[in-house]
């Protein structure tokens, strides 16, 4: 996010995705992602997914 790859608005991959892509379970992304959506870097849109934020 921070270097642009992933602008404002775009869509995140599910979690299944995200955890084959860095190896890991999706008990290690689920509280990476409400991390991100607590620090405001990420917001979720029910029933579309999780968008990158607008920085503020």
């Amino acid at each position: 996010m921070r270097t642009g790859n992933l602008p404002a608005g775009t869509r995140l991959p599910s979690e299944p995705a995200l955890a084959d892509e860095y190896g890991v379970s999706r008990g290690t992304v689920r509280p990476a992602i409400r991390e991100l959506e607590t620090a405001g870097h990420v917001e979720a849109r029910h029933g579309l997914g999780r968008f990158v934020s607008s920085p503020s």
